[in-house]
């Protein structure tokens, strides 16, 4: 049994969330089928207090980039990306979107789907694509997570 409703003290239901989604400069992050409760005003809250945490921490993970090659970071004041194989110079702007599935599987709540859209840039040169850093990709992730949640309406308490 889960405690009542912050705001209406209703009784909390527990409930699979229909796909969503949120953006953070060029890179998307779409969530299926989230467990989640919601009491009969519609006010949704995540499973767990930690829940919305773990996710975000799952996102910003070095390993859920892993697999897509990242490019050099050059320069202390002017930072330029360069391709690893070639080091010819990254152009500006992202060039394509890469997607990348990661299945969430966090504490005892059901697993579920996210789905991120990464921007990439091509190697003028050698034709291959590559994310900037998983730091940077990292943070874009953890911003349109958070863009997401708050595109339903959604609260940890």
């Amino acid at each position: 049994m889960s405690k009542p409703c912050s705001k209406c003290k209703g009784e909390m239901s527990p409930g699979i969330h229909e796909s969503f989604h949120g953006e953070e400069g060029g890179l998307r992050v779409t969530i299926r089928d989230m467990p989640y409760v919601a009491c009969a005003e519609g006010h949704k809250r995540f499973v767990s207090v930690a829940f919305a945490g773990e996710l975000l921490d799952l996102l910003r993970s070095p390993g859920t980039f892993q697999g897509i090659p990242t490019a050099t970071k050059k320069g202390l004041f002017r930072k330029s990306y360069l391709c690893p194989d070639c080091t010819r110079e990254l152009p500006e702007s992202p060039t394509g979107q890469r997607e990348q599935d990661v299945s969430a599987e966090l504490g005892k709540a059901q697993p579920f789907k996210v789905v991120l859209s990464i921007p990439v840039y091509k190697c003028g040169s050698c034709g291959e694509e590559y994310i900037r850093s998983v730091e940077e990709t990292g943070t874009l992730a953890f911003k349109a997570t958070d863009h997401a949640y708050r595109s339903i309406d959604i609260h940890p308490s």
